[in-house]
C-alpha cells in the first residue's frame, strides 16, 4: 500500500484495513471512523464501538418483548426522544456533521451520518437496517417483521410511506429533477462510504480547501480497490 500524500497515515491505514470487510457492519464502522481520524486526532475505534454499544445496551435493557415493533419503539424512544439525535439544520455544511464520533457525541449531524448511527445501534438490538441512496436526503429502511419501514433519522426518526419519501425527495431536489427509482433499493456499504466521502469533497470544494480535498480523494481512490 502506498503512503498517502494528504491523508494522515493512521487514518489511511485504518480505512484500507477495513476494505475487505466493508460489507460487514464492523468494516463500515471502521471506515467511517477512519474518515474522522484524519480530522480528529483523539478518535479511536474502540471508543466509537463503546459509545454505540452503550446506546444499544440501554435499549436492550428496556426491551421485554422481542417483537420487532417493540424493538423499533424502544429504539426511537431512546435515540430521538431521550438522547435527542436530530439534524443539524443550523450548521448543515459543517464538515464535522460527517464524522461519526462527533455525531455520536453531539447527537447532531446530516442525514447520512445520523442514518449510520441508527443502523449501527439498531443492528445491535436485532433489527435489519439498509441505507437508501436517495438523492438530496439520505434515508434508511428498517425491516420490521414482514414489513419494511422508511425512516428519516435527520427528522427525529419520522416514519415515511414510500409516497411520503418520494415527496420529500421532490422537496429537496426540486419537482422537475429526474432521479432513478432504484434509489429506493437497499444500497451497499461501499456506496454508503462513497457518498460520505462525496459529501465531504463537496463541502471542502465550497471552502476551497485543497489539502482536505486531496485527503478525501485519496480515501475515495482506496474505496475503488476491492483488495488493497
Amino acid at each position: 500500500m502506498r503512503e498517502p500524500l494528504h491523508c494522515l497515515p493512521h487514518a489511511y491505514g485504518q480505512f484500507a484495513d477495513a476494505l475487505e470487510r466493508i460489507e460487514e457492519s464492523d468494516g463500515l464502522t471502521q471506515m467511517a471512523t477512519a474518515i474522522a481520524m484524519h480530522f480528529q486526532k483523539d478518535v479511536t475505534l474502540d471508543q466509537v464501538l463503546s459509545d454505540l454499544a452503550e446506546i444499544a445496551n440501554t435499549i436492550k435493557d428496556r426491551v421485554h418483548d422481542v417483537n420487532p415493533h417493540a424493538l423499533v419503539a424502544h429504539l426511537h424512544q431512546y435515540m430521538f426522544e431521550e438522547l435527542g439525535f436530530q439534524g443539524n439544520d443550523e450548521e448543515y455544511y459543517d464538515p464535522r456533521n460527517s464524522f461519526l464520533p462527533w455525531v455520536i457525541r453531539t447527537r447532531r449531524g446530516i442525514p447520512i451520518t445520523l442514518s449510520l448511527v441508527y443502523k449501527l445501534v439498531a443492528e445491535q438490538i436485532g433489527l435489519l437496517v439498509d441505507g437508501l441512496n436517495v438523492p438530496g436526503h439520505f434515508l434508511v429502511q428498517t425491516q420490521v417483521g414482514d414489513e419494511s419501514m422508511i425512516v428519516d433519522p435527520f427528522d427525529g426518526g419520522t416514519m415515511l410511506s414510500l409516497e411520503e419519501a418520494h415527496a420529500l425527495v421532490r422537496t429537496v431536489i426540486g419537482p422537475d429533477e429526474a432521479y432513478d427509482e432504484t434509489a429506493f433499493q437497499p444500497m451497499t456499504h461501499r456506496q454508503w462510504v462513497a457518498r460520505m466521502l462525496a459529501n465531504l469533497l463537496h463541502v471542502f470544494s465550497m471552502q476551497g480547501n485543497v489539502d482536505q480535498i486531496g485527503a478525501m480523494s485519496e480515501l475515495y481512490d482506496l474505496l475503488k480497490v476491492v483488495h488493497p
